[in-house]
C-alpha cells in the first residue's frame, strides 16, 4: 500500500514575456496537485514540522442534487497552475463523501515517477481515506452540528483556522490564492516536502555519525541541514548539533597536536587527514590542510609521513586494480602495472608482485629490453 505524503507539484513556470509582439505566448501548463494522504491529524502536524499553511477542502456529495459549479471547482483543485504553483509550499487536505472508480494517475516521490490507481474524484489512494478525512474535518470545523459543503479552510502552521469559506458555495479563487499568499509570508521561511524528508534525513544521520565519534562527518551534515534551512526548527536543531561535533573535532586536533609533540608523528597526522578528508568542501578543509602541511615539513617527522603517504597511494592503486578486475582486466591490469613500477616497495607493491608474478617481471625488465 502507498504510505507517506507525496510530494506536492510545482506548475511551471510563466514563459517569459515576448521579445517581440509577434512572439506568441504560451499559457502554463498545469501539474496535478497530489493531496495529503495521511490522516487530518497527521496533515495539521506535517504543516506545523514543515512551517506552512495547511488548505482543506470537504465536499459532501448529493447524488440525488448534484451541482455542477461544486463539481468544477472540486476538479480545480487538481488542475488549476496558480494553485499548483503555491501547492509545495502548503499541505493540502480533500476529504468527501461518496465512492468512486479509481483512475491510473503519474505521481513522482523521491525524484521516481510512477503510476498509481487514485479515487478518481479526490486523488486519495481509495475512496474510503478521503471518507475518514471528511469525517474528521466535519468533526473539527462544524458549527452547532453543520458543516457547509463544499468547505474550504486555510489554517496556519499553528493549527488556527485564518479563513473560512464553508457557506455552501465554491469559494473564490481569487480569495482563496490571495489568503494563502499572505499566510505563506506570514508563516515565514517553510519547507517544501521534498526539503523536510532531506532534513529528517540528514539530521537522523548526522545524530548517528556524532554517537559513532565522526564528528568531522557529523559536523558536515549538520552544514547541510543548514545549507536548506536557516529559519525553522530543524534549522535551530542543526546548529546545535554542529556546534557539538565543532567541540569535539577541536578536541580531536588538540588530542592529534599533543601525540605529534610526544614523537607520534605518523598516528597524529593520520588522524587528521581522516578529519580532513570527513570535511571535504568546508571552511574547516582548509584549516587541516594548513596543519597538515606543517607536520609534512617537520624536520622529525616529515621522512616518516612521507612513507606512510606512499603507503597510502599504493593501497589506493590497488583498491582499485582489484574493484576494476571482474568487468575491466585491461584497466586493471594498467594500474597493477603502475603499482609495480612506481610503489614496488610498499606492502601494497608486495601483494601485486606475489599475486602477478609474470606483469612484475616484465616491469622489472629494463625499458630498453621492453
Amino acid at each position: 500500500m502507498w504510505k507517506g505524503t507525496l510530494a506536492l507539484w510545482l506548475a511551471p513556470c510563466l514563459a517569459l514575456a515576448a521579445a517581440s509582439s509577434f512572439q506568441a505566448r504560451k499559457p502554463p501548463v498545469a501539474k496535478p496537485v497530489v493531496p495529503f494522504q495521511g490522516s487530518y491529524d497527521e496533515a495539521r502536524t506535517r504543516a506545523a514540522e514543515r512551517n506552512v499553511p495547511l488548505l482543506v477542502f470537504a465536499f459532501h456529495e448529493d447524488p440525488h442534487a448534484p451541482h455542477e459549479d461544486v463539481q468544477a471547482y472540486r476538479k480545480e483543485i487538481f488542475s488549476r497552475a496558480d494553485l499548483g504553483a503555491l501547492a509545495p509550499l502548503l499541505v493540502i487536505v480533500v476529504g468527501g463523501t461518496g465512492a468512486h472508480e479509481a483512475s491510473p494517475l503519474e505521481v513522482e516521490v523521491g525524484g521516481q515517477k510512477s503510476t498509481l490507481a487514485l479515487c478518481s474524484h479526490y486523488r486519495s489512494e481509495t475512496c474510503m481515506a478521503h471518507q475518514k478525512l471528511f469525517d474528521s474535518i466535519y468533526k473539527e470545523h462544524n458549527v452547532e452540528g453543520e458543516l457547509k459543503s463544499p468547505a474550504t479552510l486555510l489554517l496556519g502552521p499553528d493549527r488556527a483556522v485564518i479563513e473560512n469559506w464553508s457557506t455552501g458555495s465554491a469559494a473564490s479563487w481569487d480569495e482563496v490564492l490571495a489568503a494563502i499568499k499572505l499566510a505563506q509570508s506570514k508563516a515565514g521561511e517553510g519547507l517544501t516536502e521534498a526539503a523536510f524528508a532531506e532534513v529528517r534525513a540528514l539530521l537522523a544521520r548526522a545524530s548517528s555519525e556524532l554517537d559513532k565519534g565522526q564528528f568531522g562527518a557529523a559536523w558536515a551534515t549538520y552544514a547541510k541541514v543548514l545549507g536548506i534551512t536557516t529559519k525553522t526548527k530543524f534549522a535551530q536543531t542543526a546548529r546545535e548539533g554542529e556546534a557539538r561535533a565543532r567541540a569535539s573535532i577541536e578536541d580531536v586536533r588538540k588530542a592529534a597536536r599533543e601525540s605529534f609533540a610526544a614523537g607520534a608523528h605518523v598516528d597524529a597526522y593520520r588522524e587528521l587527514d581522516a578529519l580532513r578528508v570527513a570535511l571535504l568542501g568546508t571552511p574547516l578543509e582548509k584549516e587541516l590542510v594548513r596543519e597538515l602541511r606543517a607536520m609534512e615539513t617537520h624536520k622529525d617527522a616529515k621522512v616518516a609521513i612521507a612513507a606512510w603517504k606512499r603507503e597510502q597511494e599504493a593501497e589506493q592503486l590497488w583498491s582499485a586494480a582489484q574493484a576494476l578486475a571482474a568487468t575491466q582486466p585491461k584497466q586493471a591490469e594498467a594500474k597493477v602495472r603502475t603499482l609495480l613500477r612506481k610503489f614496488a616497495d610498499t606492502q601494497a607493491g608486495a601483494r601485486a608482485r606475489a599475486r602477478y608474478p609474470q606483469w612484475a617481471a616484465d616491469e622489472d625488465q629494463p625499458r630498453e629490453a621492453k
